[in-house]
This record gives C-alpha cells, sequence and structure tokens, in this order.
C-alpha cells in the first residue's frame, strides 16, 4: 500500500516516543528492585542484632543479691526536766528622753553673751549659764520701780502724820465741846434763876454748836486720811509687784540649765535678738531615759493575766555599737494609754537605770534590743526548738526508736521550746532534725562530740566508725564484699557504701 509524503513524515516521530515510553517503565522497576533489596537487608541486620543480645543477656553470669544492712541514724537526745519556767520575750525597742525642755527666754532683747560649749551634743550641768541678755533696760525698769515705791513710801508716811495731827485736833475739838456744854448747862441754870439774859444762853447755845461741829469735821477729815492711807498702801502693794516682777525680768536676763543634760539644739548667737516665742536651747536630762517597746496583743494578755504584774517587771537591753554589745538594765514603770494601732500592739516604757560605769552613753533615738520576762509556767519543760517537729509534735526515744507524741507548745525562748502539757519526767526525746522522720525509725543517741552510749564516734563525711578516711585496701574490700563492678561502685552514694565499708572494716578486725 502506497503512502503519501505527509505519512511518510509523522511515522519517524511515532516510532521515537514509543521507545522513550518504554525507557521509563524500565527505570521505574529497577528502582523498586533496588528499594526492596535495601529494606529487606536493615531487616536482617536487625533482626541478627536481637538475636545477638539475647544470647549475650543469656550468656551473662548472675550477680549475688545485695547485701542488706540496718540503717541506724546517729541522733543527739535531750531529757525531759519538768519545772516553773519562764521565757524571755525577745523584741526591738528605742531609746526616748523621758525629761527634756524645750528652754524659751522670759524677756526679750539682745543676747550679749553664750557659753562657749553651748552646743548639740554637749553636757551641761545644773544650774550653768547657757547665755545672757543685755541688762540696760531691765535694770532701768527695776531702779524706776524702786524709786516709785520709795514715793509711795513717803506718801504713806506724809498722809500717817496728817492722821495722828487730825487725830489730836479731834481730841482737842472734843474737850472744848464739853466745856462748852458744861458752861451752856450753867448758864441755863441761872436764866431760870434770872440771873442771865435769853441772850446770853443763846450765845453760849450757838458755840455748843459751833464746836460740835468742828468736831464732826476733825472726823470727817481724819476718815479722809484714813481712805487716802488706804490707797496709798494699795499702791504700795502694786509698787512691791513692779518691784519684783523688775526683779525677776533682771534675773532672767541671765538664762541657767535647769538640770544636769545632753543639749540637743541651740540658736543663740552674740548680737540675735531674742524673744519669748524663740526656742533657744534643747536640751534632755542623760539620767532619764526610757525604752519604749511594743507587745502585741497576743503577748501583752498573756503578761497581763500572770500573778506577776508587768509594771516593776526588770528589763534586759542591749545595745551593739561597732561591733560590741553593751548591756543594761532598766524597770517597766508604765504602760501606754492607748492601742498603738500602727505598731499592732500596746506601748510598754522602762526607766533605764543610771548606771555611770557604763562605758558608752545611750542616747535618744538608739534602737536597742529587749528581754521582757514572759509569764510563769509551772510543771513546764524546756526543750530544744529543733525537737519540734509539725508545730506539735515531739519523738521520743524508747529502746532505740523513735515514737511520736503530741504536745503542747506553749511558748519559745529563743532556741528552747517551752512544753506545758505532753511530757514527763526523765522522757529522752529526740534533739536532731530528721528530714524524713516516722514513727519506729531505728536511732543511736550520741553526744555533741558525735561519741554514742559505748564511746564510739558515728561515721562522718562517709568515713565508718573508729577510724578516719577509708584506705585504698578497705575500699578493695568493701568492693569485693558488694559484689559490684568499678563502675558500678563508682555510681554508688556514698551513703550506700559505709555499710560495705563498715562490714569489710569489721571483717578485718575479726
Amino acid at each position: 500500500m502506497l503512502k503519501t509524503v505527509e505519512e511518510s513524515a509523522i511515522d519517524p516521530l511515532a516510532e521515537v516516543a514509543s521507545d522513550q515510553e518504554t525507557g521509563t517503565k524500565r527505570s521505574v522497576l529497577v528502582t523498586s528492585i533496588r528499594a526492596i533489596i535495601q529494606i529487606a537487608l536493615m531487616v536482617g541486620v536487625i533482626a541478627g542484632a536481637v538475636i545477638a543480645m539475647n544470647q549475650l543477656i543469656a550468656a551473662k553470669p548472675e550477680r549475688s543479691g545485695r547485701p542488706q544492712f540496718e540503717v541506724v541514724l546517729p541522733v543527739q537526745a535531750a531529757p525531759v526536766q519538768l519545772s516553773d519556767q519562764r521565757p524571755m520575750v525577745r523584741l526591738f525597742g528605742e531609746i526616748a528622753a523621758a525629761r527634756s525642755v524645750d528652754i524659751r527666754t522670759s524677756v526679750a532683747g539682745e543676747v550679749v553673751s553664750v557659753n562657749p560649749g553651748l552646743s548639740a551634743g554637749s553636757f551641761v550641768e545644773a544650774g550653768e549659764e547657757l547665755f545672757a541678755i543685755d541688762r540696760f533696760d531691765f535694770e532701768t525698769a527695776l531702779a524706776e520701780a524702786v524709786a516709785n515705791l520709795a514715793q509711795t513710801d513717803a506718801t504713806i508716811v506724809e498722809n500717817n502724820a496728817n492722821i495722828a495731827s487730825e487725830k489730836a485736833q479731834l481730841a482737842f475739838a472734843e474737850s472744848q465741846l464739853e466745856l462748852a456744854r458744861s458752861d451752856l448747862e450753867r448758864a441755863t441754870q441761872l436764866r431760870q434763876r434770872g440771873a442771865l439774859t435769853q441772850k446770853q444762853v443763846d450765845d453760849r447755845q450757838l458755840v455748843v454748836s459751833q464746836r460740835d461741829q468742828a468736831v464732826d469735821q476733825r472726823r470727817n477729815n481724819i476718815a479722809i486720811a484714813e481712805a487716802r492711807l488706804a490707797q496709798q498702801m494699795a499702791a504700795r502693794q502694786r509698787l512691791e509687784l513692779a518691784v519684783q516682777r523688775a526683779e525677776r525680768d533682771l534675773g532672767n536676763t541671765v538664762v541657767t540649765a535647769p538640770f544636769t543634760g545632753v543639749v540637743r539644739s541651740s540658736s543663740v548667737e552674740i548680737g540675735r535678738i531674742v524673744s519669748a516665742s524663740d526656742v533657744a536651747v534643747s536640751m534632755y536630762d542623760k539620767d532619764a531615759l526610757d525604752v519604749r517597746f511594743t507587745l502585741t496583743d497576743a503577748q501583752y494578755g498573756r503578761i497581763a493575766t500572770d500573778s506577776d504584774p508587768l509594771i516593776g517587771r526588770e528589763v534586759n537591753l542591749v545595745w551593739t555599737v561597732g561591733g560590741i554589745d553593751y548591756d543594761y538594765t532598766g524597770l517597766v514603770t508604765r504602760i501606754g494609754a492607748d492601742i498603738a494601732s500602727e505598731r499592732g500592739g500596746v506601748d510598754v516604757f522602762a526607766r533605764l537605770a543610771d548606771d555611770e560605769a557604763m562605758p558608752v552613753q545611750l542616747r535618744p533615738g538608739a534602737f536597742v534590743e529587749v528581754a521582757v520576762p514572759d509569764r510563769w509556767y509551772p510543771d513546764a519543760a524546756r526543750v530544744p526548738e529543733t525537737a519540734i517537729f509539725n508545730s506539735d509534735t515531739v519523738y521520743q526515744i524508747i529502746d532505740g526508736q523513735l515514737q511520736a507524741k503530741k504536745v503542747l507548745v506553749a511558748a519559745y525562748d529563743g532556741a528552747d521550746a517551752i512544753i506545758s502539757q505532753g511530757l514527763s519526767n526523765g522522757d529522752q526525746i529526740l534533739a536532731t532534725r530528721i528530714s524524713e522522720i516516722e514513727d519506729g525509725l531505728k536511732v543511736r543517741v550520741v553526744d555533741e562530740n558525735g561519741v554514742g552510749e559505748q564511746g564510739a564516734a558515728p561515721a562522718q563525711n562517709g568515713s565508718p566508725a573508729g577510724g578516719g578516711r577509708p584506705s585504698p585496701e578497705l575500699i578493695a574490700a568493701a568492693k569485693k564484699a558488694s559484689g559490684l563492678s568499678d563502675a558500678e561502685w563508682d555510681a554508688l552514694p556514698r551513703q550506700e557504701r559505709r555499710p560495705f565499708i563498715q562490714q569489710a572494716r569489721e571483717a578485718g578486725n575479726n
């Protein structure tokens, strides 16, 4: 069959496409076969490793079990002795001046002299001059008051003389009046006889009237003079007060220390004008210092109900200065009037004892540690605070084992606890802190030096009792007794090595 020219041109291209398709299929088949072979090899390797491991495990020699040793902990014990206990409440307090004063001048004026030692922190003695004010105006006022008083005294003397004169003239007038009355009586009798005329009688009557009037005048003069004298006496009293005031003002120009104390501040200088409203010097009594501390409501309620009153109790103070502790004593003198809500309790004040032998003088504002006697607890036990677990449990040591007991902790005193209920005389309780503690735990009582009841020291720092650091030979013997490999021995905690070392030591001693 004949083909056209176009068909002859298309047939070669179709042949090429068919060849390419055949090659692609062959490549995919080769890749698949290769992947299957690789997977088969991996599975074979893993299966061979598992079989080899199982054979190695099965061929491993059996190891003897690790020997078990009974653990006995070395502990310290506290014997219980019941007695009356009085713990100390330890607080912090502040020193305050119980007697202080701000000195103001009673008179105003210019400062003309100042004590050279008048400065903050200096000591001044009672009656020592602090500063002085110009005296001129006050001396003048005193002189004027004295002069006025002298003038009044002279006036009083004059009035007394006038009164004496008036009294003498009154006596004379009264005698003249008596004579005139006698003369009138005789004239009246003579008139009745007809020896005198009526005019003569009337003249004598007039004389009596005039002399009577003169007597009244003298009496009035005396009353007026006495009133003037009373006025002068009142004026004299006022002038005496004025003199006393002037003398006092003059004396107040010199300001002295009211008591022996320490100067807190001073604002006076020569040439300064001071007035009565200015605080010139502030000072406090160094021998009258209080310590103020605050008792919580619980502490105050506990102490206040004690048979021994709080007021009058002696307290101990410690002031730390320059790394040195100085001890002082005080006596509780008063309790704050109100609850100190901002401090959460009741303020208590204790007066410090005057101890001149102390090398360091306490100062107001110093913070001190205060130890106040708490209330009495009869038939109570004092044990270390480390013996208390969970705030209400102790562990009694009975036949080398621990037994828990519930107790009532009444108070704490430093590193000790006061137990009022739950213990008896002769009890022996655990005093060592143990993190994982339980009933029945076996212990061995040792003293503070680590010496036990039989005199053997317990193991310390990984060393067995009765020796120092274990020797290499002892370690090798312990390793052999444990049945462990070198790697397992090195990985074993030190605490777990001790029983093996102790066993090897005992075997060597035997």
